[in-house]
């Protein structure tokens, strides 16, 4: 079983990054108030507490996301872990993988008119299609091609 990791972008990745250290700000930010007022009345004292657990959570799920956030193909499903969030999508119910050139996407149709885009590193395209038709011989594999404009593909 191969995983494949989760291909997110440079804007998502700072995000993420910057997300992370204004949550350890938030923990930092609140240790020094609780050092300078303390628990002084019970509002505070709750806004402290409520403060630093979000922060604490947050932190757990963005170091998550960076570590975990990855696709798994098993012997009966697909497995997605985006964080602490897992999908598992049956093999036997892909109806056919499509990989669209143009705009360098693979997704995945399902037999009730579900799809999923698979969004992993471009090089990694083949081995997952791979592996997925190895599980399941009766997928059907499709590769859309366009070398003109769009306006080619409307009949006249």
């Amino acid at each position: 079983m191969k995983t494949y990791k989760f291909r997110l972008s440079k804007l998502v990745l700072a995000l993420l990054i910057a997300a992370l250290v204004a949550s350890f700000g938030g923990i930092g930010f609140t240790a020094y108030r609780i050092y300078r007022l303390g628990f002084s009345t019970v509002l505070l004292g709750i806004q402290h507490v409520v403060i630093l657990i979000a922060c604490v959570l947050l932190i757990v799920i963005l170091v998550s996301i960076l570590i975990r956030s990855c696709y798994k193909i098993t012997d009966k499903e697909v497995l997605l872990w985006f964080g602490i969030i897992k999908s598992a999508y049956k093999i036997a119910d892909i109806e056919s993988v499509h990989l669209f050139t143009k705009t360098n996407k693979l997704v995945l149709y399902f037999k009730n008119e579900r799809y999923t885009v698979i969004v992993v590193k471009p090089e990694w395209y083949n081995d997952f299609i791979k592996e997925l038709l190895s599980k399941n011989s009766k997928i059907r594999y499709d590769v859309s091609t366009t070398d003109g404009t769009e306006d080619d593909d409307v009949t006249k």
